[in-house]
């Protein structure tokens, strides 16, 4: 509130707005206040305070009260919140409207959901209140049991659809000025969000009740014969670690029962326009001369890929952009572009594409996303998809039937298939029926949910709707597939599956999750699907082909990859390099290679045995000043007689987020808290002019600078020398980044895992311009350097324990994570480059190279040259230049 006021009165327009403001304050926590405002500072853990001052300024059983609560309760302990709910509602015409976070289907281990949690727990700030009011049914029932007569609860995602709300005029232009980049990653935040507007005054009986009862896969009033009720059909299911690179909304290609292709679709790193191979085990073989599509063929996402027979594919469609359709197959061209329309085509392969006319009388809309498949020669089923205005289709399940003499299409929707509309889903055939594999719907789709099969149910009792006699007829149920994927469960947005036999293959996919990141499906996941009901043999286990085919494979960006090699994972590393030297010149050769390496034996003084916790608090001042990398503020240093220090709130520390606090104490008392498992961290600076010039440890700590020295092995070192800081931290991982100048870091005392990272793989660290560090948690998983990022290359995993010597070479990303409460450790940078170091001050030796930093200013004078041209025109230049500075990176890389 502070900030606030602080703002309003810097702000002309504001404060004229407000404007008498009264001096006199009745109560401290009035901040600002005139005839027409009123700004109020307080604990709102305390109602009673908030109560008061109110009760004081303003007669509140005259006013109409609105309380607007935007992401705000749900960080409060649940209890206060609810408190405050319950204040509000004992006001005499009062409205709240409350946005927060939710679980739409109770289940907080939705892939979603678990990213949306991990994300506000690695800011420090837990969301509270989703865990005891997960669902809106909860959240309405919420503010009912706190004294409200109504309350609506909605997720954003059915606001969206509600047109009294959101017109469809106005989402066609939303999507016109920026399209969505998948509707179903659109889809899954706005169902984790939910608005709740309740009122005190209830203008018609349970008007806002939102409890709706929860719809099954056989939706309610669904006719099935007692007799031929189908209950859940149960298969088993084995996931393999995906060793390829993630990819979402490609398509399978190459199927056979023991290989399977998986082409295109949008990587980590954009398009994919590589195929990557799925095979059964021994199936190497037999499978070295099958054909993937051409690398001439332009990377896209979302298309398909159909088997014509005779080994023969056609590749159709896909975009390159969410705004960017393409129209063509691998053989012929389709004149419709990216328009959403209601026609219908035919490929033949003497005749390439033809229109169909549709049978007059079915009214099909026309949509997007939708998922179609055959169920027989020449008929099968329409299901979901969007319409144009960016809601998800009403109409249920369409059949389609291609009629012979007449070359038309004939539609008719099929009201016996009781299925909520979905988009984004797979549709394949298989012996058990049409299996509907994930997707997105208007409410979140149940683990049980997700895969369901579709198939024909013969009753005597049926009537056809245009027959006059009682003849055998047929209907169609929808069933669900239950399942056990295990954890973490996948997220069925963006995979692509395939049927081999009675084997269901489940393999990519993933969502970027808003801002809380992106979740990619780590497994292939093989179904065994049941035979009349009963399980059958056990699913087999798929692994990555090691020897695709013997040809050179170019992503998008145009980077050459090994096709003997697959792609690495994130879970990939190499151990460290660890060596002896005898000689100066041993040390220059390795340093030559530009990799890290560990250097073991290493004479660098008796600091190894000297330095314990008890002679360190003996030798080192308790005046000592040990200065943080920021945060201090420098005019109190001559006032400063205590160890500054990073006091971290959880186990690894967020340069960006800031995570951390600086704390002033006593040396012995932060060595002695590190020992105890604080978790706290020191880096030191020079104690002469910390601001200015860089850590020296002889000259910082006289005291201790006959225990440590630099052997003559490593006489680079100390002849380029730029600083020397002394490093001390409890058990605490230090954020994942990268110096511009070399250093070697002496491991002293303790030990720690560190993670190196090499320069080209900064892109995927979300990285911000100018910076050096990166936001990411790669110790996420474990404590052992496996981290969370997908990256080509394999990271290096150092364990350094007490007398090793660890050489980082340039700009190579690293991390550290101690194994023990407390580590000791020297660090040394120096120049290892002879020009590029950028002139003026570089305390820490992380300041980015003198062409990096005119690069920087050269975009900016690059994009302002652009100035009163239209937005689209230089849009295009810029991509065209960046992909030219992509090139010259990529040859300087070969």
């Amino acid at each position: 509130m502070a900030r606030k006021k602080e703002v309003i009165m810097q702000n002309q327009e504001l404060e004229r707005l407000i404007n008498p403001l009264h001096t006199e304050k009745k109560h401290p926590g009035i901040l600002l206040r005139s005839a027409n405002y009123l700004a109020v500072g307080c604990d709102l853990g305390d109602v009673s305070i908030l109560s008061s001052i109110l009760d004081q300024e303003l007669a509140l059983s005259n006013c109409l009260v609105l309380c607007v609560a935007e992401v705000s309760l749900t960080y409060m302990d649940v209890r206060a919140a609810d408190a405050l709910i319950k204040w509000a509602a004992g006001l005499n015409d009062v409205r709240f409207c409350l946005l927060e976070q939710c679980f739409p289907s109770g289940d907080q281990k939705h892939p979603f959901a678990q990213k949306m949690l991990q994300h506000f727990d690695n800011l420090n700030t837990p969301l509270k209140c989703v865990h005891t009011y997960p669902t809106p049914e909860d959240q309405h029932s919420r503010f009912l049991g706190a004294g409200f007569h109504s309350a609506q609860a909605r997720t954003l995602w059915d606001i969206w659809h509600d047109t009294s709300l959101v017109e469809p005029r106005s989402r066609s232009l939303l999507n016109s000025i920026e399209p969505f980049d998948e509707w179903e990653e659109f889809s899954l935040f706005s169902l984790h969000y939910v608005l709740v507007e309740a009122s005190k005054i209830c203008h018609a009986p349970d008007v806002h009740n939102t409890k709706r009862p929860t719809m099954s896969p056989l939706e309610l009033g669904a006719q099935v014969n007692a007799v031929q009720a189908i209950n859940e059909m149960t298969a088993q299911v084995v996931s393999s670690p995906n060793k390829r690179r993630q990819r979402k909304f490609g398509a399978v290609t190459v199927g056979t029962q023991i290989m399977i292709g998986m082409h295109g679709g949008i990587g980590d790193k954009g398009r994919i326009q590589t195929t990557d191979r799925y095979r059964l085990p021994g199936a190497e073989d037999s499978c070295k001369n099958l054909p993937d599509p051409p690398i001439t063929i332009p990377a896209r996402a979302c298309h398909s890929i159909t088997r014509l027979g005779g080994g023969r594919e056609l590749l159709v469609g896909g975009r390159t952009s969410p705004d960017e359709a393409m129209s063509g197959c691998i053989a012929q061209q389709l004149t419709t572009g990216g328009t959403i329309n209601g026609e219908w085509y035919l490929w033949q392969e003497t005749k390439g594409w033809s229109g169909l006319p549709v049978v007059s009388g079915s009214l099909c809309e026309p949509r997007f996303s939708a998922t179609i498949a055959a169920s027989g020669a020449r008929q099968g089923l329409l299901l979901g998809g969007m319409t144009e205005q960016g809601t998800l289709c009403d109409g249920g399940a369409w059949e389609w039937s291609l009629e012979n003499e007449s070359s038309q299409i004939s539609l008719r929707p099929r009201e016996d298939i009781h299925i909520r509309p979905r988009m984004g889903a797979s549709l394949v055939q298989s012996s058990a029926g049409l299996l509907l594999i994930g997707g997105v719907s208007r409410s979140l789709l149940s683990e049980g949910e997700e895969i369901l099969c579709i198939r024909d149910v013969y009753e005597e009792t049926v009537k056809l709707s245009n027959s006059q006699n009682n003849n055998r007829g047929h209907s169609m149920v929808a069933t669900p597939l239950k399942l056990e994927f295990g954890s973490p469960r996948p997220l069925l947005v963006g995979h692509s599956a395939y049927i081999t036999g009675r084997n269901l293959f489940v393999a990519g996919g993933g969502a970027v999750c808003f801002s809380f990141g992106a979740h990619w499906n780590q497994d292939i996941w093989t179904i065994h699907l049941p035979e009349n009901g009963r399980s059958g043999s056990p699913a087999q286990r798929w692994v990555t082909d090691t020897n695709p085919q013997p040809n050179t494979r170019r992503d998008i960006d145009g980077q050459t990859e090994d096709p003997n090699m697959p792609t690495k994972g994130p879970a990939d590393m190499e151990d460290i390099l660890r060596v002896k030297i005898e000689t100066a010149e041993d040390f220059d050769r390795l340093v030559n290679l530009s990799r890290p390496f560990v250097i073991e034996n290493l004479d660098i003084g008796s600091c190894t045995k000297t330095w314990t916790v008890k002679e360190l608090i003996k030798r080192v001042s308790p005046d000592r000043i040990v200065l943080p990398l920021t945060g201090l503020n420098w005019a109190s240093y001559a006032d400063a007689v205590q160890v500054t220090v990073h006091q971290a709130q959880g186990d690894n520390m967020n340069f960006q987020r800031k995570n951390f606090q600086y704390v002033k104490k006593p040396f012995g008392d932060f060595i002695t808290d590190c020992t105890r498992g604080a978790k706290q961290y020191m880096r030191s600076l020079s104690a002469e002019k910390p601001a200015d010039q860089p850590a020296s440890f002889r000259d910082d700590f006289p005291e201790l600078r006959n225990d440590f020295h630099l052997p003559e092995q490593l006489a680079t070192v100390a002849r380029n020398e730029h600083s020397s800081p002394f490093r001390i931290s409890g058990p605490v991982n230090m954020w994942l980044h990268y110096d511009v100048m070399a250093n070697i870091l002496c491991q002293i005392r303790g030990s720690k895992v560190q993670a190196l990272y090499p320069p080209s793989d900064a892109l995927h660290f979300r990285i911000p311009p100018g910076s050096s560090s990166s936001p990411i948690n790669v110790f996420a998983n474990n404590t052992h350097g496996r981290g969370v990022v997908t990256n080509p290359h394999p990271h290096i995993r150092a364990t350094l324990n007490a007398g090793d010597v660890l050489y980082i070479p340039p700009l190579w990303l690293h991390t550290a994570a101690p194994t023990e409460n407390l580590s000791v450790s020297v660090n040394v940078f120096f120049k290892s480059f002879k020009i590029g170091y950028s002139a003026g001050r570089d305390v820490y030796g992380n300041r980015d190279l003198q062409p990096y930093e005119n690069g920087r200013r050269a975009i900016e004078k690059m994009v302002k040259s652009f100035d009163g041209l239209p937005k689209d025109i230089a849009a295009a230049y810029l991509e065209r230049l960046s992909e030219e500075l992509k090139t010259k990176a990529i040859a300087l890389r070969e």
